[in-house]
Order: C-alpha cells, then sequence, then structure tokens
C-alpha cells in the first residue's frame, strides 16, 4: 500500500509540472516617505497681541505615508492592478482610532494609550459620555483596483482608477474614481473615452431607491504628438444630482473644456494649459423661496517656461484663476477647485497652496487669522482665486544634488466675503520665498531639505480691521524612498 501511494503521488507531481502556469506574474512598485515640518507662527498672528483667540506659536511634527502597488499579469496584454496606502499619519497621533479622548469601557483613554491592533474598532462605540466615530480605515486603506485589457483597437482600463491627470501638473490630483476608460491610438493622435462615477445615492441616500442623487461625469479627449512637444484637449461633462432631497431635484450640470501644450525647443522648455466651464451649478427643478439658480461661468490659464543651462536653471510660471463674486448670487464665476478636488497634487510653493502642508497640518492657514473675522478665510490649499506670479532659479551641481530658489507672488483675483457677509480688507496673499535642496542617496532615495519665509499679505485678516499679523517661517526635510 505504501508503494502505491508514493507512485501515486510521484504520477500526480509529473502531472502537475507538465501542466501550463496558471498563476499570474507579480510586480511591485510604490513608495515611502517621512517628513518632518516646523512651523513658526501657523496661525500667523501677531505672537505678541493676546487680546483675542490665543491659537499662536510654532507647530513641529512629523508625518508619513507607504503606498503600494500590485500588477498582477494574468496574461500577455491583460493585468489587474491594486494600490494601497497605510499608516498615512503624522508620528504619535493616535486620532485614526477615534477623535474623542473619552474613556472606553476596556480600552481606557484611547488618545493617550499605546497604539495596538487589538484597539482598532471598526465600529462607532457609545459610551455614557459620548459617542467617538472610530475610522475603519485609520491603517490601511485600499482605494485602487482595476483591469487594464490591451484590444486590437486600443487598451481598455475598467474599475477603481487614476483621474483629475490631464495635461500638465496644473489641476492635477493623484486621485481614484470607478471608470471605464477606452484608449485608442490612430498615428501620432491618441483618442481617449472614459465614464467616471463620481458618486452613486440611487441605492443610499436616506430617501428611498426611487431617488436619484448620482454624480457621474463623462470625458473624451484627444492628444496630438508631433516631435519636441504634444498639445490636447479634454471635454468633460459633470451631471451631479447628488443634492436632491426628498422635495427638491438639484442638478449641477457643467461642461468644462480643458486644452494643454507642451514644447521643446532646444534648452527652452515650455507649457501651458487652460480651463472653461459653462453650464448651471445649481438648478432646480422647483425653486423654492430663498434660493435661486445659480449658472456657472469660469476660467483660468497657467503659462510656464524653463531653460535649462546645465549645469543651471531658470524659469517662470503665471497662473490667472477666476474667484468667485459674492454681488452675484445667481452666478458663480470661480473658486471651485476644492469643490472639484483639483490641482491637489500641484505643488508651487513650500507653504502657499501646498496639499503636503496642509496635509500635515490638518489645516493650512484655514480658521487662523481668519477667526478673527467669523472665518471663510481659504485654507490656502487648493490653488484658486488667484492672480500668481513666480521666478526660479536652480543649479545642479552633480546629477544627485538639486538646489532651488523660487520668490513666488499672489493675490486673490476676487476679495471674498467673510461668513458674515462682511467683504475681506485685501487681496494681497503676500510674498513666499522657497530654498531647497535635494540629494540622491540611492537612485530610489533622495533626502530633501528646504525652508521657506511668507511675507504674509492682509488678506489672511479677512474682513477685521483690528487684526494683527505677522510673518511665518518653516523648516521641513523629506526623505522619499521608491520602489
Amino acid at each position: 500500500m505504501k508503494k502505491f501511494w508514493i507512485v501515486l503521488i510521484a504520477l500526480g507531481l509529473v502531472a502537475a509540472f507538465s501542466m501550463s502556469a496558471s498563476a499570474a506574474d507579480v510586480k511591485f512598485s510604490g513608495s515611502y516617505y517621512v517628513e518632518g515640518w516646523y512651523d513658526d507662527n501657523h496661525s500667523l498672528l501677531d505672537k505678541g497681541d493676546t487680546s483675542t483667540i490665543s491659537n499662536r506659536g510654532p507647530i513641529a511634527l512629523y508625518h508619513q505615508r507607504l503606498r503600494v502597488q500590485t500588477d498582477f499579469k494574468v496574461a500577455e496584454g491583460l493585468t489587474l492592478t491594486t494600490r494601497f496606502d497605510a499608516l498615512e499619519r503624522n508620528w504619535g497621533d493616535r486620532r485614526e482610532r477615534n477623535v474623542a479622548t473619552t474613556t472606553v469601557p476596556g480600552v481606557g483613554n484611547t488618545s493617550a494609550s499605546v497604539e495596538t491592533a487589538s484597539r482598532n474598532y471598526n465600529s462607532v462605540i457609545t459610551n455614557n459620555s459620548a459617542t467617538i466615530a472610530i475610522q475603519e480605515q485609520g491603517n490601511i486603506e485600499f482605494e485602487r483596483a482595476y483591469v487594464t485589457a490591451d484590444l486590437p483597437f486600443g487598451r481598455l482600463i475598467v474599475g477603481y482608477s487614476e483621474d483629475i491627470a490631464w495635461g500638465t501638473d496644473f489641476l492635477d490630483t493623484v486621485t481614484t474614481r470607478p471608470a471605464i476608460t477606452l484608449v485608442v491610438p490612430v498615428g501620432p493622435m491618441t483618442f481617449i473615452a472614459k465614464a467616471k462615477k463620481n458618486q452613486e445615492g440611487t441605492m443610499w441616500n436616506g430617501f428611498g431607491n426611487m431617488n436619484n442623487s448620482d454624480s457621474d461625469i463623462y470625458d473624451v479627449a484627444g492628444i496630438f504628438k508631433w516631435k519636441g512637444g504634444e498639445a490636447g484637449l479634454l471635454i468633460e461633462y459633470l451631471n451631479g444630482q447628488n443634492n436632491n432631497t426628498k422635495t427638491l431635484d438639484i442638478a449641477t450640470q457643467v461642461f468644462a473644456f480643458f486644452p494643454y501644450f507642451k514644447a521643446t525647443l532646444g534648452p527652452v522648455f515650455m507649457e501651458g494649459e487652460a480651463y472653461y466651464g459653462t453650464g448651471d451649478w445649481q438648478k432646480f427643478d422647483n425653486v423654492p423661496a430663498g434660493a435661486t439658480n445659480v449658472t456657472i461661468s469660469t476660467y483660468g490659464i497657467s503659462l510656464h517656461a524653463k531653460v535649462d543651462l546645465n549645469p543651471v536653471y531658470v524659469g517662470g510660471r503665471f497662473i490667472y484663476m477666476l474667484g468667485d463674486d459674492p454681488n452675484t448670487p445667481d452666478k458663480k464665476e470661480g473658486s471651485i477647485a476644492a469643490a472639484l478636488v483639483a490641482g491637489q497634487a500641484f505643488l508651487p510653493c513650500l507653504m502657499l497652496f501646498n496639499d503636503s502642508f496642509y496635509t500635515a497640518t490638518n489645516t493650512g492657514y484655514a480658521g487662523k487669522a481668519g477667526s478673527l473675522a467669523t472665518g471663510n478665510v481659504a485654507a490656502a490649499q487648493f490653488l484658486d482665486n488667484v492672480i500668481f506670479g513666480q521666478l526660479y532659479a536652480g543649479v545642479k551641481p552633480t546629477p544627485a544634488w538639486d538646489i532651488k530658489f523660487a520668490a513666488t507672488y499672489a493675490t486673490a483675483q476676487q476679495k471674498p466675503n467673510d461668513a458674515a457677509g462682511k467683504a475681506f480688507l485685501s487681496s494681497d496673499y503676500g510674498w513666499e520665498f522657497d530654498l531647497t535642496a535635494s540629494y540622491k542617496i540611492y537612485d530610489n532615495l533622495t533626502y530633501m531639505v528646504g525652508g521657506g519665509f511668507l511675507v504674509t499679505g492682509d488678506y489672511f485678516k479677512g474682513s477685521d480691521a483690528n487684526a494683527k499679523l505677522s510673518n511665518d517661517y518653516i523648516l521641513m526635510h523629506k526623505l522619499t524612498l521608491t520602489f
């Protein structure tokens, strides 16, 4: 009997090794970074003036993120891609466990406890004193899963994939949306068609499944490439019904156009991108009392040029983006980048309009100096409502080094109102001066140090003429590993 089993196992092994492999080839890629920030005067308020609010002084912290992408090559031309972020947090910050410091039975004071997996509750816990919201994905978040299939006439991409990445880096946001994308190359042209689900509300909107509360986006685009350059046009249609209620149908229906170009002429690189949006920002089927239909008509442009005189380079950037006029409540002229999540990956400065700075500090400059004027001061997270000019120069003494200085001035295109309806005193964001130096320790490991100084503009006073502002500076460093 023993010989029988030995022979049977041997025959099974022979059969197994003679069969074609069905397991997919797997490739990993991703990044890990740790960045440290010291912000001397995050409130932008005069440290010596304690007559109003007390949130003055410096902040210092470390922030990190691990990102891992996995590509499963199922067959030639067929790939499944997934991506997750893990441990995206400030060092020592335990708010991913909950947003309160109350005592939970069996857990203790969670904000002061040692972090362990056993304290990660995937629910909402209610005790005698408070309801504590526990973030289910505080430790790891899968955000992408999509199939890429090469077809005889193009490429099909289906699933949660990258979105808002078009043309130049202006307005780009490294985000994810569920979509069906078809890419068809024809000679020097590439045609793209994309259907995206921005928000699904039909099955879970609180009003029953007969209420259509979806938000959908449709893209058509074309790109033409030639030696030394490319140009393209994206046309996007947003059909948003996600603000519907039991009694009101409220639509957002916007057409947007995004042309761009890139060109290299010897040592000179030039690029530009523009946008124009038109349609209905808020459209009621039946306008209720006290409300109004709101149309949208907005535009903006970004121009950038760089001259590479190896090892020295110089460049400049100009950006113009409409802001919303508070005196025309039936029209939306601008100030919509945050609502559309546009430009989160575009980091022209270390302080102003820098999402990494905003993410690490959790506030940017929002609600600080502006809290003297009942709030509503822009966070300076998204580049928006701005006239922006920047000149920069750098040197690369060796391939591993890159040292750069940039001087930036920004002003709001439109002075907004605060939350109480009072007009801001000034449109001046201020001047920012940044100096950075990066060094490649390995091909895949870069260390960067930087410093920024903000000459605070009176925009951050909001509408309070008595607000006393002060300048701000930051020191930061960042270690980035790619693989």
